[in-house]
């Protein structure tokens, strides 16, 4: 059976190097739990964002594909909506 997804609209660059473009669309498999170099569709401290996911010792960082930006690491809150199973991109 298959599992429950969603997509998102992204907006921004922090993921361009992973081929993630402004505009495109994210497919979200909201089932599956991310292991270490998937791409995560995550709130962090109440903020949506897409980026690559690692948990060492217990301390989860979402690290963005494009150099520009910071590692995250959530000050407050983290809650993983899904990992990234496929991207939508429209031409017109």
């Amino acid at each position: 059976m298959p599992g429950e997804v969603f997509s998102l609209t992204v907006h921004g660059d922090s993921m361009t190097d992973a081929g993630i473009q402004e505009g495109d669309i994210v497919i979200i498999e909201r089932d599956r739990s991310p292991v270490n170099s998937d791409i995560v569709a995550a709130i962090v401290d109440g903020e949506w964002t897409v980026k690559y996911f690692f948990r060492k010792n217990g301390v989860v960082s979402l690290v963005p594909a494009n150099e520009k930006y910071p590692i995250l690491k959530p000050r407050e809150s983290l809650v993983i909506g899904g990992v990234v199973a496929s991207v939508i991109r429209k031409y017109h």
